[in-house]
């Protein structure tokens, strides 16, 4: 069953229930609570003008002649009927011919005199079967408040079958009209919604794996312009993945590949007899250690990229801040001072001893003082400074050098990326800042940074003293 299907119906079958209960709800009580009660009204008051009629004759009472020629003097509009009965509920006379055979006897399930105060009306059984008669019954009463007789004004409710028949017509009528309504709205409804669902559909079975998609309007601020909002934000972090990927197998190429053929032409040149050449064959070896190691270290940053460390693999222990910055600042100024930079450190006075893996912090650091090295053009400045903030430290690496690009910041920390292109002008994987805040948050720690477009950049880590 289609999603349009499941919300057709959900929508027209609590109608499909309600209309007939609502229906017979709302003809039941214009019935019994609207009709009859006005009905009997009218009828109340007819009594009670016949009754006023009879207050100057009180010797009709006794005679049935009498009453007779009473009611014969009387115009009512059919279908009402009119009775006038004694004390003792004996019909006396009647308006209507066919119920004249009933003059002289006791009419039935009519309350008793006595108990009558107000004009009474109910609905009471007739003379065939299943008929039912609505039937009025008023006291006529001297001036003693005794009660002289009684007149009776009923109607066969078959009588007002037509009334209830054109009503019952009407209501069902309107409630069909607003079923065909609520069908029209409920297919318009489900089309507005299976429509750009069709659309999504087959936008995204359409959308290729690789190379641009076609985006989808986010117009207005309804489900539908959220969810388009979700696509674009997926095909647009897809091709982001996807120039990563592509950016990540040129970076492995040349940065594996320019080892890779230095140990070929070492191993080339052992085998064509630099191995008896002890002196050449220690400077090969040598050489190709050191390839050999510079490929290690790439496979653990790689190892790192999308990962935090592994608590086996964070070695914690009591660090004196001050001793350990003073024994790593020299090799960086040195790397500063090759590149014609000049090196700064700001150190506190009194730092405390914090509880961290010293060699992932350096490592940390360093990749963050190499990128300020490598970006900052000679005679610029570099300078390292730590600072306490309450319960927390800080280190702080900051250059005057040519800073980041504002379009480029949201994405400094992806693996792979660079933000000089192209990528041999600044050698590397981009790998250094995507493992530095994989290191620090590994050490609980927070890393930001700071950048203004040819002015420089400041990057910060934080991590707890304790």
């Amino acid at each position: 069953m289609t999603f349009r299907s499941r919300l057709l119906i959900s929508h027209v079958i609590p109608v499909v229930l309600l209309v007939p209960l609502v229906g017979l709800a709302l003809i039941y009580l214009l019935e019994t609570r609207l009709i009859l009660p006005i009905l009997a009204n009218e009828m109340i008051d007819q009594g009670v003008l016949v009754e006023r009629l009879t207050q100057d004759r009180p010797g009709l009472w006794t005679s049935s002649v009498d009453a007779q020629n009473l009611l014969n003097s009387l115009d009512f509009r059919r279908p009402t009927r009119i009775g006038l009965l004694t004390p003792d509920r004996i019909l006396l006379a009647t308006n209507r011919p066919d119920d004249r055979a009933l003059v002289g006897e006791t009419i039935p399930n009519l309350p008793d005199p006595a108990s009558l105060v107000d004009p009474w009306y109910a609905i009471t059984p007739g003379a065939l079967p299943d008929e039912q008669i609505l039937d009025v019954v008023i006291p006529v009463k001297q001036t003693d408040g005794q009660i002289v007789g009684l007149v009776r004004i009923y109607r066969r409710i078959t009588d007002i079958e037509q009334i209830f028949f054109e009503m019952r017509l009407l209501i069902l009528g309107a409630l069909l009209f607003g079923l065909v309504i609520t069908l029209a709205l409920a297919v318009i409804l489900s089309e507005s919604i299976s429509r750009p669902l069709k659309k999504f559909t087959r936008t995204i079975s359409e959308s290729p794996l690789e190379g641009h998609a076609p985006l989808l309007p986010e117009d207005g601020k309804d489900e539908f312009s959220e969810l388009s909002h979700a696509y674009n934000r997926l095909q647009e972090r897809r091709e982001q993945l996807e120039e990563n990927r592509q950016l990540m197998l040129a970076n492995l190429v040349h940065e594996i590949g320019r080892p890779l053929g230095s140990l070929g032409t070492a191993v080339h040149a052992l085998l064509a007899g630099a191995v008896n050449d002890r002196l050449l064959s220690t400077e090969l070896l040598t050489g190709m250690s050191e390839r050999i190691g510079r490929m290690g270290r790439l496979l653990e940053d790689l190892a790192l990229t999308y990962r935090r460390l592994d608590p086996q693999e964070i070695h914690v222990q009591s660090v004196q801040v001050i001793e350990w910055i003073n024994s790593l600042t020299p090799i960086w100024a040195e790397d500063a001072v090759q590149k014609q930079l000049l090196w700064e450190t700001i150190l506190p006075e009194d730092l405390p001893v914090i509880q961290t893996d010293p060699d992932r912090l350096a490592q940390a650091l360093s990749n963050l003082v190499s990128n300020a090295i490598k970006f900052t053009p000679a005679g610029g400045k570099v300078t390292l400074t730590v600072d306490l903030e309450g319960e927390k430290i800080q280190f702080l690496v900051s250059d005057n050098g040519i800073g980041i690009p504002l379009q480029e910041q949201s994405r400094l920390f992806v693996p792979f990326y660079r933000s000089i292109q192209p990528s041999w002008k600044s050698p590397g994987l981009g790998l250094g800042l995507s493992i530095t805040k994989s290191i620090v948050e590994s050490l609980d720690g927070q890393i930001s940074f700071s950048s203004v477009p040819d002015q420089g950049s400041t990057f910060t880590i934080t991590l707890p003293i304790q």
